[in-house]
């Protein structure tokens, strides 16, 4: 078998050209194997990686050291100022590998700690599939290289795929049976994962913490308008004694842009005081359009923003007492009134005035289970009620829009998507074809890339291998700026909410774009030129065939650019790194300067991280049968993946509030279309090779898979979406700490004395400061 290889390489040149010069029809010959430069593009690509890898890591090493306020900011908000640097060039990698996973639950909470259960059920997944693809199927295909093997031009890489095996060939009842025994091991491991998730999410909802006696209430009727409205129409369910209080979302723009105005206002001048104690001197703004240093009037900054904070504060006051009277909508039966009062501008008053959404919290935790699982209306549409999120979690100018409105706007930014969707397939196909000059070549306009590449195999291994699949990671990550920027339009009423959804649309444009297209574009043009000819059905069913497997040369070396390019940029954030350096420029005290520094929300980057993971995970699950090369690099990604996104859990992220995990349902749903998706396509070989055995098998694995799907999604979604009775604390909860945990904060009157105290506190050390200057 070696031998026919060899002789096969002496009479081709390694771009598949017979050594005399002359050419040979490739529907006739059947003896023809055509040999490219594979292992030369794939070195190339392989050292590239490597090297730059390994300069971002160490980049990274002393990055760490010199701004470690960013690269450690949860280890010094945890334990302090003081806390020890670990600057061992190997201690810190031994740390985070060596540290808890129980522990990061406990410590970094539930998100983190099932982001890293879904990296390490991926990583046990291909763990165990690779001894089946790398110690049988490799070797099968391998050994299926024979004079018969042609109509496809094959390279080094593209001998150890299933384009090697004959159409209708025994050698094919290994890749049957392949893929129910993956799909096996990818439902234990799944179940097994969720089994997890239900144990962890279980162990959140049971927690002493505001959220779990607090309920959110949507589409509530228009004639609740205030909280005793809300406390008044929940009694008839509940016992007075059970409600701890009752809150009101309020819709008047007016109350809402004066408190964001306050806030903007106090943050100012928090921030030149702070300046004034530390640099002594009192700092001074301009008044007008000239600055100061060119003749401008000046005046003092901390006056400056002293008085407009007070103004500000006695308009937020007034709109807070207006707010909180008891509104009488009711309308006059009286026709006259009702002809010189109803108006256009009337009617929008009256609505804005009222709201559809308000938090209750229970005295105990079961109270809260029970609202969360019940009808109050027997009108579907109408109080609906769910478990609240955490106050950090709420995006409270969006809490008031209605969810009709809500679904309008959900439907004109699905349009858009679906425009991008189909710009996004040009250039994604364009760079499939880069990375096939040899395709490429054949067009008469394109034929001196072949020379030009020739010169070199490095270079040539450079421009098929690494620079085609760095073009597309980098296209494709300019993407979800663009999926927030409209998601935004949505005005989903919690970050939840929205990252969740950015997370959907990323995935669905990698899945389509870079897996669908890149396959079938690839494929294709692969044996466009032979499929001009005049070919048999038969004979283009074979090309393809041939032709599929080949796409794993290509996306080897995407996921080569992933795991040693991409995820070593993770762990640096470059972008992060420099927008904190610029946010904490601007501040004076250390707290504000961490505070800054860590601005940016883990969940933002963690969505992005998810979506491109499973187009990871979904990759080299679906070319594990076709091409078994392909399962140590995926698994890999997954290994780098692990440490890089552990470290930033333990060291890095510091997340403002906890979503309970909730994007696993989300992660397990698309787990399970990429197990389909990877059965569709052991049909699609199957069906091209023309193995009876193998389509039948292959066929009823999808219908397995989507009752595996049902099942499980049947059996955790109620379980792990409201805390069970049998199970939940059964003392009561008589204190104060919660009662005003989820009023709106345009009405934390609280908040404003305690504020005006710090202000007066400081007014005070501010005119020692002016008399002492």
């Amino acid at each position: 078998m070696n031998n026919v290889v060899v002789n096969e390489k002496e009479k081709f040149n390694i771009f598949g050209e017979i050594s005399n010069g002359s050419t040979t029809n490739s529907t006739s010959s059947s003896s023809d194997v055509y040999l490219s430069t594979g292992w030369p593009t794939f070195t190339t690509s392989f050292i590239t990686n490597i090297v730059i890898g390994s300069v971002i890591m160490i980049i990274f090493f002393f990055l760490r050291i010199i701004y470690r306020n960013f690269y450690n900011a949860r280890l010094i908000k945890s334990n302090g100022l003081n806390s020890v640097l670990i600057t061992s060039p190997f201690q810190w990698i031994i740390y985070t590998i060596s540290y808890q996973m129980e522990s990061i639950f406990e410590s970094r909470g539930i998100d983190a700690y099932m982001h890293l259960q879904f990296l390490y059920l991926c990583i046990q997944i291909l763990s165990i599939i690779m001894v089946f693809g790398i110690g049988i199927l490799l070797p099968i295909n391998y050994t299926s290289i024979t004079e018969e093997t042609a109509n496809v031009v094959l390279n080094t890489l593209d001998t150890v795929t299933v384009g090697t095996i004959q159409p209708n060939s025994k050698r094919l009842w290994a890749h049957t049976l392949s893929i129910p025994i993956f799909t096996m091991v990818a439902f234990y491991f799944f179940q097994k994962t969720n089994t997890i998730y239900l144990e962890k999410r279980i162990r959140w909802m049971s927690k002493h913490h505001e959220r779990n006696y607090t309920v959110l209430v949507r589409e509530m009727s228009r004639s609740i308008s205030n909280a005793d409205d809300m406390r008044e129409f929940f009694s008839r369910f509940f016992d007075s004694k059970a409600i701890l209080s009752c809150h009101i979302i309020y819709k008047e723009a007016k109350l809402r842009s004066l408190w964001r105005k306050h806030k903007h206002v106090q943050r100012s001048l928090e921030r030149v005081l702070s300046e004034s104690d530390i640099k002594g001197v009192p700092p001074t703004r301009a008044v007008g359009w000239r600055p100061g240093m060119f003749g401008g009037k000046t005046v003092d900054s901390v006056e400056y923003f002293t008085k407009k904070l007070e103004q500000v504060d006695k308009e937020l006051r007034i709109a807070q007492e207006e707010a909180s009277i008891k509104k009488d909508l009711s309308i006059s039966q009286d026709l006259a009134w009702r002809v010189s009062n109803i108006t256009p501008s009337n009617i929008k008053k009256l609505t804005n005035m009222t709201s559809t959404a308000g938090f209750i919290t229970f005295s105990r935790m079961a109270f809260a289970s029970q609202a969360a699982q019940c009808l109050f209306s027997k009108n579907i549409e109408k109080f609906k009620v769910t478990p609240a999120p955490e106050i950090k979690n709420i995006k409270w100018k969006n809490m008031i829009v209605p969810n009709r409105s809500r679904f309008f706007r959900r439907i004109v930014s699905s349009i858009i998507f679906f425009v991008i969707f189909c710009f996004y397939t040009i250039p994604v196909t364009a760079i499939s074809a880069v990375s096939n000059i040899q395709t490429l070549s054949k067009v008469p306009v394109l034929n001196w890339l072949l020379e030009v590449v020739n010169l070199d195999d490095t270079l040539r291994g450079f421009v098929e291998g690494y620079l085609p699949s760095l073009a597309l990671v980098l296209f494709l990550a300019l993407l979800p700026l663009f999926i927030k920027i409209i998601i935004h339009f949505n005005k989903e009423d919690t970050r939840t909410q929205f990252y969740h959804k950015v997370f959907t649309v990323y995935w669905a444009f990698l899945v389509t774009n870079v897996f669908l297209v890149v396959s079938i574009a690839g494929t294709v043009l692969g044996i466009l030129f032979k499929m001009l000819e005049n070919l048999t059905l038969k004979d283009i069913a074979t090309l393809l065939g041939q032709s599929l497997p080949k796409q794993s040369s290509f996306f080897i070396n995407y996921i080569l650019v992933q795991a040693l390019t991409s995820v070593p940029m993770d762990i640096v954030r470059p972008i992060e790194l420099i927008a904190g350096i610029i946010r904490s420029s601007r501040e004076s005290s250390f707290g504000q300067k961490m505070k800054a520094l860590s601005h940016d929300d883990p969940t933002s980057l963690n969505s992005i991280k998810h979506a491109r993971e499973l187009l990871i995970f979904v990759i080299t699950l679906s070319y594990s049968t076709l091409s078994p090369l392909i399962l140590p690099f995926g698994l890999l990604y997954f290994l780098m993946d692990f440490f890089v996104s552990k470290y930033n859990h333990i060291y890095s992220f510091c997340p403002k509030y906890q979503s309970g995990g909730m994007i696993w349902p989300l992660v397990f749903n698309r787990l399970c279309i990429g197990l389909v998706i990877y059965q569709l396509t052991g049909i699609g070989l199957f069906v091209l090779k023309t193995f009876i055995p193998g389509i039948v098998i292959s066929f009823l694995m999808p219908f397995f898979t989507l009752f595996y799907w049902w099942r499980n999604v049947d059996k955790y979604k109620k379980p792990s979406s409201v805390l069970s009775l049998d199970i939940c604390p059964e003392e009561d909860y008589f204190g104060n700490e919660f009662v005003k945990s989820y009023e709106d904060p345009v009405l934390s009157i609280a908040d404003l004395e305690i504020n005006n105290n710090f202000k007066n506190d400081h007014n005070f050390n501010h005119h020692n400061l002016i008399n002492k200057v």
